[in-house]
């Protein structure tokens, strides 16, 4: 894995970063290549015990709040820098499964123009279910469950960037994280670039990741569904992206139009579910405005 940059985001996270990094420090020789950290506007505690535990890692903290989007887009770059052909890409509450990691590597290694290997992920707070492939950059035509038993290399259209393997190519060719998006969807908008320049993505059978996204039970039609427990704020972001993904990507068209049952499935969920609905409402029809009107970057909110 020595051609392997592991490159992990945080924002205001400093134990669960210095817990991940414990644990990639606990030899003397790390497996990987390099290690990146990119944080926002850091209080200094991180980039202390960084230094004090004498780790060798490339620390980056920006004076403005980079966003999930910002952070991908500087961590990939940081990562093509130092020179390495693959990095392995996670959040602050992500797992480095070294096993997992290794059988990405060999997948991605196998083909030929993969621009992007994905784990099985394991969702244990929403029923302990396998998420769906995401065959399709329309999301909500996402189908067929994923189970551990998918063959190595079937491939998608995108999946979370939270334990994602990239390869550092694309960046080299010129193709970047739609850094602007600042939060929410960054990684389908990185998929969609991807796949515009004929890089494939592929599912790893033999990777799983324990995916803690975060979920509330709730009960529809005495069914039990599962929501996602996002801040009222996050409502802006999650249109308004998609509208500005859908004019940006390759064929947006289709994905533009699945727009309209998305908004009546987000109206019913907040209209029923979700707290300070007539908030997230006012946020939603924001967002979606000002994508249409092609802002981006961090918004009024939070």
């Amino acid at each position: 894995m020595k051609s392997v940059v592991l490159a992990i985001s945080t924002f205001r996270t400093v134990e669960h970063v210095l817990t991940l990094l414990r644990s990639v420090f606990a030899n003397d020789d790390t497996p990987f290549m390099a290690v990146v950290v990119v944080d926002s506007l850091g209080d200094g505690q991180l980039a202390a015990a960084i230094r004090e535990n004498g780790w060798p890692v490339e620390y980056h903290n920006a004076d403005r709040n980079l966003g999930s989007a910002g952070n991908l887009q500087k961590r990939l770059q940081m990562a093509a820098d130092l020179g390495g052909r693959w990095c392995y890409a996670i959040n602050h509450d992500g797992e480095v499964d070294l096993r997992a990691v290794q059988a990405m590597v060999e997948a991605g290694n196998a083909g030929e123009r993969i621009g992007a290997v994905y784990p099985n992920r394991f969702r244990p707070h929403r029923g302990g279910s396998w998420e769906k492939p995401r065959r399709s950059g329309v999301p909500h035509l996402f189908s067929a469950r994923l189970s551990s038993q998918l063959a190595v290399g079937e491939e998608v259209v995108w999946s979370s960037s939270n334990g994602a393997l990239y390869s550092l190519q694309p960046q080299r060719e010129g193709i970047e994280v739609w850094g602007d998006l600042w939060m929410s969807w960054e990684d389908l908008g990185y998929g969609l670039c991807l796949n515009q320049g004929k890089w494939r993505q592929i599912i790893c059978a033999d990777a799983t990741f324990t995916d803690t996204y975060e979920y509330r039970k709730a009960k529809f039609l005495r069914k039990s569904i599962y929501i996602a427990d996002k801040p009222t704020w996050y409502q802006y972001y999650h249109f308004r992206n998609l509208i500005l993904i859908a004019k940006r990507a390759e064929g947006g068209l289709k994905l533009f139009i699945s727009l309209v049952p998305m908004l009546m499935k987000d109206l019913v969920v907040i209209l029923l579910y979700k707290s300070d609905p007539l908030t997230r409402l006012r946020l939603l029809f924001r967002g979606a405005f000002d994508g249409i009107r092609n802002i981006s970057g961090k918004g009024p909110f939070p």
